[in-house]
């Protein structure tokens, strides 16, 4: 069953989910705004090669409400492989708006974003409200916002100090015609020292693939001298349309480690920003896109400086093979007030075929006067000599290529901190290439 997207559907969402009044009013909210707003302009250089009519879930898709729990078990072999554990992790798993397993630490919150009362709700309410965010993610995040499906929430408590990653796997429908708001808030207390690990996963109904597209945000915010390592997998089916906000806020003392690695979707535009909001606040993000078929990668990062003696350092690559696409563009702004800021972002292309393609955009907006940045872009194939010195040494020029790609996403998987997650993406990599 699926329903247009108006104020019908975002009533019956909100009375499905049991929304309290403050969340109910914030999804009619969204949709005014988003009613309101303008869609991105093609002349805008953030926007401009990727058309935004694929994105929009208006243009012939509609809210999908039947939920594919409903429809195929869990022990099907492809399921079983996502939701099963990988070692001592804190095991969360989150179906079309249903939790199916919760394996929470003592005194972590795991829930809906429709459970939170008190002060986590107000707080909750302030991060979805917060502004910021340019008006083209503000049209397409206010969707997010009034049709999500009972989204994840996480929240940390301040001193919490967790010795094993919490692992949370979002499973959404991927159904011809659908439209999907995936929606994450994460809140880390200030002083608490955690790893955090985000799949998201696109699961084929049988009979029924086809184009479908998902709007998503995730909210990751680090409270003051809080440390934080982040992973985001994504793994949507090979017809899937994605826009996504990734935003994470950094407080005083603040230590954030985030690593995105795409493999699915035929259409992906991706926005991450880190903003480092108080003093000694810093970022380190990684970033890796295995490009193959005809799939379109547009990939946007902001490092925001607003606050003084902050620190962010960006290293994003891509593989590209078949007649994959990759765009990136990469804005550092430090504000007037950040000096003694450091700052450096590099972007790394190889192509792995004569027909795919890259595009990279550095750009740098610099307000005040005492600081240091920088960036660095390359876009080429496998390095001829290096081949040559490997085949030399008797190993095959496919199984050479093979080594050489590994050796260049290495460094981004090594960031992950969770060994038995880095072998099976390794593995999960080899067997693509």
């Amino acid at each position: 069953m699926t329903t247009a997207l108006g104020p019908e559907t975002v009533d019956r969402l909100s009375r499905q989910a049991k929304d309290p009044s403050w969340l109910a009013q914030l999804r009619d909210a969204a949709l005014k705004e988003h009613e309101q707003l303008p869609w991105p302009n093609a002349s805008d250089e953030i926007w401009r090669r990727t058309s935004v009519a694929l994105l929009d879930p208006r243009k012939g898709f509609s809210v999908a409400e039947s939920p594919l729990l409903q429809t195929l078990p869990l022990d099907r072999p492809e399921l079983a492989a996502l939701i099963s554990p990988f070692g001592d992790e804190h095991l969360l798993v989150h179906w079309d708006g249903s939790w199916v397993h919760q394996q929470a630490p003592a005194g972590v919150f795991v829930g809906d974003v429709s459970q939170a009362t008190g002060e986590r709700a107000e707080r909750v309410r302030k991060i979805l409200e917060a502004d910021g965010l340019t008006s083209e993610e503000r049209k397409l995040t206010s969707l997010t916002t009034a049709f999500h499906r009972q989204g994840a929430l996480i929240d940390i408590p301040a001193g919490f100090h967790g010795e094993v990653p919490l692992r949370l796997v979002q499973l959404f429908s991927a159904r011809a015609g659908s439209a999907v708001f995936p929606l994450t808030v994460i809140v880390v207390g200030a002083g608490s020292s955690v790893t955090l690990i985000e799949e998201d996963a696109g699961v084929a109904v049988p009979g029924a693939e086809g184009p479908h597209v998902l709007t998503g945000r995730i909210e990751l915010v680090v409270e003051p001298e809080a440390t934080v390592r982040y992973c985001r997998i994504q793994r949507w089916h090979a017809q899937a349309r994605e826009f996504l906000l990734q935003q994470a806020s950094v407080q005083r003392g603040g230590q954030l480690t985030m690593i995105n690695i795409n493999f699915g979707a035929a259409v992906s535009k991706t926005h991450v920003v880190a903003k480092l909001l108080g003093p000694r606040a810093s970022s380190r993000v990684f970033g890796f896109v295995f490009g193959h078929d005809q799939q379109h990668i547009d990939f946007h990062s902001l490092q925001d400086h607003l606050a003084p003696q902050t620190m962010s350092d960006l290293l994003y690559k891509a593989a590209l093979k078949d007649q994959s696409r990759m765009i990136y563009t990469g804005l550092i702004r430090i504000a007037k007030a950040a000096n003694q800021t450091d700052a450096y972002q590099a972007n790394n292309n190889l192509l792995l075929s004569r027909q795919a393609r890259a595009e990279t955009i550095p750009m740098l907006e610099i307000l005040a006067d005492d600081v240091r940045c920088k960036h660095g872009a390359t876009v080429g194939p496998v390095d001829e000599e290096q081949l040559f010195y490997l085949m030399a040494r008797s190993i095959p020029r496919e199984l050479a290529e093979r080594l050489l790609v590994m050796g260049f996403v290495d460094p981004v998987i090594a960031e992950i901190p969770f060994e038995p997650f880095q072998e099976r993406l390794r593995q999960e990599l080899e067997g693509s290439l």
